[in-house]
């Protein structure tokens, strides 16, 4: 699937943090598949993504928020603007 799916904001935000290009951001991307994707950075990001979007996500949720597909859809349904 095309990074194209991913909205610009998102990809840096994430390739910010993962240290990463923003080409290598897809929906496919996932927790397995980025060294730099721990735990740490998993809350960072989710941080990040709750200020970027004015969204707050359940905290019985982020945990299993593991790929940029999923923070897709999780946005999408907490109605932010992608």
């Amino acid at each position: 699937m095309s990074n194209d799916l991913v909205p610009a904001s998102l990809r840096e935000l994430l390739a910010d943090i993962f240290e990463i290009t923003p080409e290598q951001i897809t929906p496919e991307l996932n927790m397995t598949a980025v060294e730099n994707w721990d735990s740490f950075r998993h809350l960072q990001v989710i941080l990040a993504i709750e200020g970027e979007y004015g969204v707050q996500f359940d905290p019985q949720r982020i945990p299993e928020l593991s790929s940029v597909n999923l923070l897709l859809e999780e946005l999408q349904k907490k109605g932010a603007t992608l």
